[in-house]
């Protein structure tokens, strides 16, 4: 796959939530939460392992828990490409962080550079 990000990857193993709107068996939208891990980060983007697929360009609500201290980020990303991990049933998928009202994309920027090696 060809490298298409702008900045430095960090390889970090976190927990991560994605919020979907979408349709249940009766035609009602339903919120449904699916459960993650990243696999790196950078200052806008994230590579995620995840067992559901997400069509690409889906903007979706996502929430980053680090360990430790370093809390929790709300961020608001766009998949940019998914594709299968070679697990059955289990993908990857790369999304770009949008610099959103109501976001945690501030305190994302700081943290990221803060821990670049």
């Amino acid at each position: 796959m060809n490298e298409h990000r702008n900045h430095k990857r960090q390889h970090r193993k976190e927990d991560a939530y994605l919020e979907l709107t979408v349709n249940d068996d009766s035609g009602e939208y339903i919120q449904k939460v699916i459960a993650c891990e990243t696999v790196d980060v950078s200052e806008r983007g994230l590579k995620i392992y995840m067992s559901e697929e997400v069509a690409h360009g889906t903007i979706t609500d996502l929430c980053v828990v680090l360990a430790g201290q370093e809390g929790r980020f709300f961020l608001k990303a766009e998949v940019k490409w998914i594709s299968t991990s070679g697990d059955d049933g289990w993908y990857f998928a790369g999304f770009e962080i949008y610099d959103a009202e109501n976001t945690d994309y501030d305190k994302w920027l700081v943290m990221v550079r803060e821990r670049k090696g």
